[in-house]
């Protein structure tokens, strides 16, 4: 249940339980008037849509906009068919079982359905090939060049290979194609962020957000890129805002709070600088998810960015105390371009 809170955030768990303990609520209420009195089954019934409706938009609300189309086409003709067998009882377990069996079928089309270029390139991937992964996107993007997936794709493999420049310019265009998107934006970020240019990294960390500040991963490079500059109001408000989000995963739990203790021993605030270690102490699963991450060849530019701040968290799991907090880190930004963000 904590992991399940965790990745689907704070607030939007508290709206969850708004709305099921809500509608239940009153369903129980209802419930005392007496299912004789003929509106009570039907009221009941619109409730545990509402419940169900509820439920299914507070999940999609959590998950990556390009992921959410196929768990629409997979859930919504389920809602529909329970739904229609909640107010047609008579035909509920036919509604019933072609919503089921839409889910079942939904899921193994979608499963079925990776592209076939992608699973080639996924393949040479794994074998270090990218190269020859680049060039079958590449001739994907030319037979569909206004998909900005492929872009996506592409970036990530020149990511993968070392190549950030080719990286930057897949980002732009994907701006270019959906300007109302975070995703170009957050790739500019974090390519900025692993050279070292952390001003251009936080214009674009800045834009990624306002297009979309609910999922975690917006406000959480915003709150790195200011944990670097310094600005440490900046990365506590961020910071604070990306955990109420949910975070799934510990690894990126345990830095949110390196970052947090941080900022708030800046403040002098270490009182709340002592809350953080704390919690960043309950992380241990996430140094253990870095150090597998970092075996890898192909985390290369993540060591680079995040290798002092895993040293950091080290020293604190062997002991170190919040006054760490307080010595900064090798490669933050000097004061003057701190004055100017």
């Amino acid at each position: 249940m904590r992991r399940f809170v965790d990745w689907l955030g704070q607030g939007r768990a508290f709206a969850l339980l708004v709305i099921i303990g809500g509608t239940g609520t009153l369903s129980l209420m209802l419930q005392a008037v007496g299912t004789d009195v003929p509106w009570v089954i039907p009221a009941q019934n619109a409730l545990l849509l509402i419940a169900l409706i509820g439920t299914v938009i507070v999940m999609l609300s959590r998950l990556d906009p390009l992921d959410r189309r196929p768990v629409i086409v997979a859930l919504l003709p389920l809602v529909l068919a329970v739904g229609l067998g909640l107010f047609l009882p008579a035909f509920s377990l036919w509604f019933l079982g072609a919503g089921i069996g839409w889910l079942i079928v939904s899921l193994i089309i979608l499963r079925r359905n990776v592209r076939r270029e992608y699973q080639q390139a996924i393949r040479h991937l794994r074998n270090g090939e990218y190269e020859a992964a680049i060039q079958i996107i590449d001739r994907l993007i030319k037979a569909e060049p206004q998909d900005t997936r492929h872009f996506r794709f592409r970036a990530d493999l020149y990511r993968l290979k070392g190549d950030p420049r080719r990286a930057l310019k897949d980002y732009r265009r994907i701006v270019e194609l959906e300007p109302q998107s975070s995703v170009g934006y957050n790739g500019l970020a974090e390519i900025c962020l692993q050279q070292g240019q952390y001003e251009e990294a936080l214009r674009h960390a800045r834009e990624a957000y306002e297009r979309d500040p609910r999922q975690w991963a917006m406000p959480y490079n915003l709150g790195m890129i200011e944990d670097r500059l310094g600005m440490a109001a900046e990365t506590v408000t961020h910071l604070q805002e990306a955990l109420g989000c949910g975070m799934p995963d510990s690894r990126h739990r345990l830095l949110a709070h390196l970052w947090l203790g941080r900022a708030y021993a800046r403040l002098g605030r270490m009182t709340e600088a002592a809350v953080e270690l704390k919690a960043l102490r309950r992380e241990k699963r996430g140094l253990d998810e870095w150090r597998a991450i970092f075996a890898s060849e192909q985390s290369r530019a993540l060591q680079e960015v995040l290798a002092d701040d895993l040293t950091l968290a080290q020293a604190i799991f062997e002991g170190a105390g919040e006054e760490v907090f307080a010595a900064g880190t090798a490669g933050l930004a000097a004061p003057a371009a701190t004055k100017e963000a």
